[in-house]
């Protein structure tokens, strides 16, 4: 859904409940690829490097373009 939080959408469309908002939200088929695309990749690496800190892990968020 065009990366738009599911709750700013409800808040826009009026709906009391994210219920009813969630009865309209229909995934196209290019979304659902999309989505098992971004579930095919590898894991991030989780080893700590020397330039950020140990506690913080440095990924890309869905659907942005790393390449």
């Amino acid at each position: 859904m065009r990366n738009v939080p599911l709750k700013a959408v409800q808040e826009l469309l009026g709906h009391a409940t994210i219920e009813m908002t969630m009865r309209y939200a229909h995934l196209s088929p290019d979304a659902r690829r999309d989505a098992v695309s971004v579930l095919d990749l590898p894991a991030p690496d989780r080893t700590p490097s020397s330039d950020r800190p140990a506690n913080r892990l440095t990924t890309a968020p869905v659907g942005s373009a790393s390449s």
